[in-house]
C-alpha cells in the first residue's frame, strides 16, 4: 500500500484548505514583486537617470535572469534535499533583497540586489505551487486546486497597480517606487514563519526511501479524513520507483525526450509571450503617449482581467474535453493574436479592451501550463525537471524582456507584438504536436 496510493484517495479535507492556504501566501508575494517591476521601471529610470529601455533591463529583466538561476538551484535542493528546506530558504533571500533595493545608492547595486531578488523569487511558483499541489492533492482536484491558488494569488496584481496608482505620483520621505519594493520586502518578512507549518512532500519522501517519515503525514492527513469525512476507499494500487539520486540525464531517456523537448521549446518561448504584456503593459500605454496617470488607471483595469482569468480558469482546468494540452497550445494563439490588436491599438478604448482580452486569456492558459509541466515527470525527478525546464522561462524573460524594449522604443508597439505572435505560433504548434494529454489522469500513471 503505497503513499501515493493512500493520498490519491483522499477526500478534500481541512488539511487541504490549510495548506493551499499556506501555499498561497507565497505566490501572492511573487506576483507582487514581478508586476511591480513593471510599473516602477519609468520612475527607476528617471530616478537613476538612464534610458527607458535600462531601466526595463535593470528593473524587470535581469530579475528574471536571478529568477533563472535560481529555479535552477533552488529545484534541485528541493529534488535532493527536501521542498520543505528549499521554500524557507527562497523566501528569506527574497525579503532581504527587496528591504535593500530601496536604498541602492547607483543602477549597478539595484540590479545586483534585482538578480538576488530573482534568485529567491526564482522557485516560487514551480517547486512551492505547482509541485507541491501536485503531489499533496489527487488527481481529480489537482487542476481545479492549483487553479484556485493561483487565483488567489493573482490579486496581487491589483493591489500592486493600486498602490502604484496611490504611491508613485508622490514623495513620503521616500518615493512611491521605493515605498512598492519596501511593502513587499515587509510581506514577504511576515510570511516567513508560516513556512515552517508546511510538511514535507510524503511522495517526495517516499521516492527517497524515507517511509517513516512519509508513513506520518500521511497518517495524520487519513485521520482527519476519516473525522471530517468517515470512512476512507481502498488506496489505489500505484507503482513508485525510489531513488537517491537526481540526474538530468533521466529527462533525455526514450520515455521522456519528446516531453522535456516540448516544453523546452515552450518554456524559452512563451515567456516572451506572457511577459511581452504582463511586465510590458505600462511601459507599452506610456510609449503610446499617455500620460503617467493615465496609464496606471488603464493598467489598474487592465490587471483586473488576470485575477478574473484565474477565476474562470477554475471551472476549465480539468476539462477532459478541452484538455491542458489545448488549454495551452489555443489560447497561447489567441494571447498572441490578441496581443498584436494591443500592439495596433491607438485610443484608450482600444487599449483598455484589447489589454483585458489579453489578460482574461493569459492565466486560463498560464495555470494550465503550470499544472502540466509538473504533472508530466516523476515524483523521484520533478522538482529537477520541472524546475529545469521553468528556469528556461526565465531565461526566455531575461532575453526577450531585454530584447523586446528595444523593439518598442525603436520600432514601435506594432513591431514588438509582431516579434511575440511570432512567438506564440511557434508554441501553439509545439505543444499541439508534441504534448501528451494530462487532464484527470492519475499523477503516476501520466508520469511514467
Amino acid at each position: 500500500m503505497s503513499i501515493a496510493g493512500r493520498i490519491e484517495r483522499l477526500p478534500w479535507t481541512s488539511f487541504h484548505t490549510r495548506l493551499l492556504a499556506l501555499l498561497t501566501l507565497g505566490e501572492f508575494f511573487e506576483l507582487y514583486d514581478l508586476f511591480t517591476g513593471g510599473f516602477v521601471a519609468s520612475q527607476v529610470s528617471s530616478f537613476f537617470k538612464v534610458s527607458s529601455a535600462t531601466g526595463i533591463y535593470y528593473t524587470v529583466a535581469i530579475f528574471f535572469l536571478g529568477a533563472f538561476v535560481g529555479a535552477i538551484i533552488f529545484n534541485y535542493i528541493g529534488d535532493s534535499v527536501g521542498r520543505r528546506t528549499a521554500l524557507i530558504i527562497n523566501m528569506a533571500i527574497t525579503s532581504i533583497a527587496l528591504l535593500l533595493i530601496p536604498f541602492s545608492p547607483n543602477i549597478l547595486t539595484f540590479g545586483i540586489l534585482r538578480f538576488i531578488a530573482g534568485v529567491g523569487v526564482g522557485p516560487e511558483a514551480i517547486l512551492v505551487l505547482d509541485v507541491l499541489i501536485t503531489e499533496f492533492f489527487p488527481s481529480t482536484v489537482r487542476g481545479r486546486t492549483l487553479a484556485i491558488g493561483y487565483t488567489a494569488a493573482w490579486t496581487a496584481p491589483i493591489v500592486v497597480a493600486i498602490l502604484a496608482y496611490l504611491l508613485l505620483p508622490h514623495k513620503y520621505i521616500l518615493y512611491g517606487w521605493q515605498w512598492l519594493f519596501i511593502i513587499g520586502g515587509l510581506g514577504i518578512l511576515t510570511i516567513i514563519p508560516f513556512r515552517f507549518l508546511i510538511p514535507e512532500s510524503p511522495r517526495w519522501l517516499e521516492s527517497k526511501g524515507r517511509l517513516d517519515e512519509a508513513e506520518k503525514i500521511v497518517r495524520r492527513m487519513e485521520e482527519i479524513a476519516i473525522k471530517e469525512k468517515g470512512q476512507l476507499g481502498e488506496p489505489l494500487q500505484v507503482q513508485v520507483i525510489t531513488s537517491q539520486r537526481v540526474t538530468i540525464s533521466e529527462l533525455f531517456s526514450p520515455l521522456y525526450r519528446k516531453r522535456t523537448i516540448m516544453l523546452w521549446v515552450f518554456e524559452f518561448l512563451q515567456a516572451g509571450v506572457y511577459y511581452g504584456f504582463a511586465s510590458l503593459a505600462p511601459s507599452v500605454l506610456f510609449a503610446k503617449g499617455f500620460t503617467l496617470v493615465h496609464t496606471l488607471q488603464y493598467t489598474m483595469i487592465i490587471y483586473t482581467s488576470y485575477f478574473i482569468s484565474s477565476l474562470a480558469s477554475i471551472f476549465i482546468i480539468d476539462s477532459q474535453k478541452f484538455d491542458r494540452k489545448w488549454q495551452v497550445s489555443i489560447v497561447m494563439l489567441l494571447m498572441g493574436l490578441v496581443g498584436l490588436a494591443f500592439g495596433f491599438s491607438s485610443s484608450p478604448l482600444e487599449a483598455v479592451a484589447t489589454g483585458f482580452i489579453f489578460g482574461f486569456l493569459s492565466n486560463i492558459f498560464s495555470n494550465a501550463f503550470h499544472q502540466y509541466g509538473a504533472e508530466l515527470y516523476p515524483t523521484r525527478v520533478r522538482a529537477f525537471a520541472d524546475g529545469v525546464q521553468y528556469s528556461l522561462s526565465r531565461l526566455g524573460n531575461y532575453i526577450w524582456l531585454t530584447l523586446l524594449p528595444i523593439v518598442l522604443y525603436s520600432n514601435g508597439p506594432v513591431a514588438m507584438y509582431t516579434v511575440v505572435f511570432i512567438m506564440a505560433l511557434i508554441v501553439t504548434l509545439d505543444v499541439a504536436i508534441l504534448g501528451p494529454k494530462a487532464s484527470k489522469i492519475e499523477l503516476e500513471e501520466l508520469s511514467k
